[in-house]
């Protein structure tokens, strides 16, 4: 009988403030507001608790505003005279902290009454385009079930997104591959914000961007302006919020699923500026059998800002992340085989050590020079450090007359693999934005970033013997590959990546539609690679800010990632490779249904060509042949329909329901197989996910009004007068793969000790089959009590509620055999948090 692992988190979250001296006592809702596109601040601007009705105020002089209010759960609706009216929802107000918000406003000049009493609710004000973009708040982040405060474990559940294994929040947009998603981190353009990422994944297992810092995400999945480039498939803007201004100094220690942290803020210069520092640990190793890992990852990380206003018109804005990663892979040589009674055999076990950190930081300049133009000037600089080191292990088993392993040992270990790099980046980048008219929006850019690259890669010689007619003998080999060391380096200020950019917006026809038309140029010194991409996107409202069909054209490029521009002889045979590309086209219908009520529908095609690829790969059935040549001669199509229908936090109820259909196919790029296409790596047919959440106010109360045979026993349940439930139900295709093969006419030199029994080798039929159906369901309870100065949260979340047995992959062992591996299993995880 499996055993049932049941987590219990004992979270204790705590917080201590320190007010300055105007701050009076009380709970409130205080924030500025902004215009959407130059940042210009908007006094005058009402704004009103939905909640409370009767109860609002408006922003001073420098759109600020503050409004005292009871504890709870709030929107509030904020209008100004030529802007759009917007609803900003899921604004928490608990014992003892003020809630801050920032909004920005999207300016109109078209007064239409009924859309401005109704309002918008999904942040339009600050979506560069109508098509496959969703915005996301802090709290839709803290409160999604299952997505454990991962923010990228949210955007998994968007339409046309989907994900290899629940072990990892990369993201498979529309068919793209895991590094075809750019991130944007204030402004800063990096290669991941996770935890134990690569240069060929910007996902990773553990988000590093702490909750209780964002300020807002923004997601687009395809048709992005020429704002945005070098990436296939799709934009993530991360901003992060300021620190409290009218505090001297606040701050809450806090453990959750990932790790225990700290978190300092205060203001700055009398309310001109504010700073912000959260840092975080790990300590996944506690509950490692619990989710299913087989090994221990840790990990550190913090993140920082600053901003001051130098005057009303400029703000200086200095943030950063940092993440540090470690963990140790090693071999099981733990099985159970009543075929391997009795015996004693020898098999080859891989061991994996990584260890890598990384760091980005940007300081920013934004100036507003009049009404009409803004600018945002931004000196960047990441890095990237990347250790890892795989060996062999050759151990000698004994079973005993069962079958089960009676004891090991270990015969030889030999270096496999080290990779050694580091990836340092420096970069300069100016954005501007002139208003012409109402009418006429002209966005343009450049940016220079130049850096190095240095990467050592030591590769084991490779020893292999063939069998060629199956009869015994070993007529060619042993065939010796000898090690070899790859270095790779692109040098400082020798090469560099540059881009520029225009894009011109159009609002016409008493704004029922909007055009943007862009054109981007991009160049990288070291493959002497230069791309136009034009794009075009166009929204058309049938109803006024209630319907509107959109449309997308546009070319994409990207570069590859830095260690495909090298070979194993230095010989530079892979430097001029072409720029992958895809072609964009994207047609859908967007309709506000009521309230916070929104439904989508799009149909999407990507043409991929140019795609690298190894040509190892096309002489594949050649078991012989060796390259180091890389080719641009890949090419994929993928096409799809996503519909979602979304319900914001609106009269205590909220969720999101999605289907994706999607078709993804490779021409087989094999010699022998033209003509032939490939179910891609990233195929994922069918995608349902559901999402619903409720909030209770006032249940404890009603009950304790109850009758005592009902009144009594819930005291042994944790209600209170503020309750949320929520949980979220994923079901989708299985994973294509492509079958194994064992085959003992070929043997290879394990650590170079013994032969092993034979070797693994995919079928001639790549992603024939397909693995079983993903699906699981994740829980979610909350309840908090509030006390004078002080609250507390009781919650339970469990991930894979009926335990449902989800397959990852399958492990292939040198002896012949194969195991199953599988994601998460069942877990529950209770939690207490307390603030003060």
């Amino acid at each position: 009988m499996k055993t049932l692992h049941i987590v219990l988190f004992l979270l204790l979250h705590s917080s201590f403030h320190h007010f300055s001296a105007q701050e009076a006592s009380g709970n409130f809702i205080s924030g500025r507001v902004l215009d959407a596109v130059t940042g210009e601040t908007l006094p005058g601007a009402t704004i009103v608790i939905n909640e409370l009705p009767g109860r609002g105020t408006v922003t001073n002089e420098k759109g600020d505003f503050r409004i005292k209010v009871p504890l709870g759960a709030y929107s509030i609706r904020v209008s100004q005279v030529g802007y759009v009216t917007l609803i900003k929802t899921d604004i928490i107000v608990n014992a003892g902290r003020e809630s801050v918000v920032s909004i920005k406003l999207q300016s109109t000049t078209v007064e239409m009454e009924g859309v401005l009493i109704k309002g918008d609710y999904f942040d339009k004000s600050i979506q560069v385009n109508n098509l496959s973009t969703v915005v996301l708040n802090a709290e839709e982040v803290r409160r999604s079930p299952g997505s454990l405060q991962d923010f990228q474990r949210i955007l998994q559940s968007m339409p046309g997104v989907a994900f290899s294994s629940d072990q990892d929040n990369e993201l498979l947009v529309r068919g793209g591959a895991p590094n075809e998603n750019l991130v944007v981190f204030d402004d800063i353009e990096v290669h991941s914000v996770n935890h134990y990422p690569n240069e060929y994944n910007s996902g990773g297992p553990i988000n590093m961007v702490n909750v209780d810092l964002i300020e807002d995400i923004r997601f687009s999945t395809g048709g992005f302006i020429s704002k945005y480039g070098d990436k296939l498939s799709s934009i993530i803007t991360v901003n992060t919020r300021e620190g409290r201004r009218n505090t001297t100094i606040a701050g809450n220690a806090n453990t959750s699923f990932a790790g225990a942290g700290l978190i300092l803020e205060g203001g700055i210069g009398d309310n001109r500026g504010a700073w912000l520092f959260s840092a975080r640990k790990s300590y996944l190793d506690l509950i490692v059998g619990a989710i299913g890992l087989t090994a221990v990852p840790q990990y550190y990380d913090a993140q920082y800002k600053v901003t001051y206003d130098l005057t009303d018109k400029q703000k200086l804005s200095f943030s950063g992340i940092f993440g540090d990663d470690y963990i140790d892979i090693l071999g099981e040589p733990e099985i159970t085989d009543p075929l391997l009674a009795g015996r004693i055999d020898t098999v080859g076990m891989e061991n994996v050590f990584v260890r890598q950190n990384q760091f980005a930081s940007g300081l920013s300049l934004k100036s507003l020079w009049s009404k009409n133009f803004f600018t945002t000037t931004t000196f960047s600089t990441t890095r990237y450090h990347y250790d890892v080191d795989v060996t062999t292990e050759v151990i000698r088993r004994t079973f005993d007359g069962s079958g089960k392993l009676d004891g090991h040992s270990t015969l030889n270990i030999r270096p496999l693999y080290r990779q050694l790099s580091d990836e340092n980046e420096y970069g300069l980048k100016l954005d501007m934005v002139y208003l012409s008219s109402p009418a006429y929006e002209f966005n343009a850019g450049v940016s220079y970033r130049t850096g190095e690259f240095n990467s050592a890669v030591t590769i084991d010689g490779d020893t292999a013997r063939y069998d060629l007619d199956n009869d015994g003998t070993y007529e060619t080999g042993p065939i010796v590959l000898p090690p070899a060391v790859i270095n790779d380096s692109i040098s400082l200020f020798k090469e560099n990546k540059t881009y520029a950019y225009i894009n011109n917006k159009f609002t016409l026809l008493n704004e029922r539609l909007v055009i943007n038309a862009g054109l981007r140029y991009d160049h990288f010194t070291y493959s002497n690679a230069s791309e136009l991409s034009p794009r075009l996107s166009l929204s058309y409202y049938l109803i006024p800010a209630i319907t509107n069909i959109n449309f997308a054209f546009g070319y994409y490029y990207q570069t590859h990632a830095y260690p495909i521009y090298g070979d194993r002889y230095k010989s530079g045979v892979n430097r001029n490779l072409l720029n992958s590309r895809a072609l964009h086209y994207i047609a859908g219908l967007e309709h506000i249904w009521d309230e916070g009520l929104k439904m989508t529908i799009e149909a999407y095609y990507k043409k991929y060509d140019r795609v690298p690829v190894s040509e190892e790969l096309v002489y594949l059935e050649d078991k012989t042949f060796r390259s180091e040549k890389v080719l641009n001669i890949g090419e994929q199509d993928s096409y799809g329909i996503d519909f979602v229908i979304q319900q914001k936090l609106v009269k205590d109820i909220y969720g999101t329901a999605s289907f994706s259909y999607m078709n993804s196919k490779i021409k087989d790029f094999r010699k022998g197989y033209e003509g032939k296409t490939i179910a891609s790596d990233y195929e994922f047919p069918y995608i349902f996910t559901i999402i619903l959440g409720k909030r209770f106010s006032g249940l404890k109360s009603e009950i304790n009004e109850m009758p005592f045979y009902i009144r009594y026993p819930s005291h042994l349940l944790p209600f209170s007068d503020d309750m949320e439930i929520s949980f979220k139900w994923r079901y989708s295709s299985g994973r294509a793969y492509t079958p194994r093969e064992f085959t003992t006419t070929e043997q290879r030199r394990e650590g170079g000790v013994v032969w092993s029994r034979g070797s693994w080798h995919p079928g001639t039929n790549l992603n024939s089959e397909r693995y079983p159906a993903f699906h699981r369901l994740d829980v979610s309870f909350n309840s908090r009590y509030n006390f004078k100065g002080w609250n507390l949260v009781v919650f339970l979340a469990i991930q894979n509620l009926y335990n449902q047995k989800n397959v990852a992959g399958q492990s292939y062992s040198s002896d012949g055999t194969n195991n199953t591996v599988y994601q998460y299993s069942f877990l529950p995880v209770v939690g207490i948090e307390a603030e003060f």
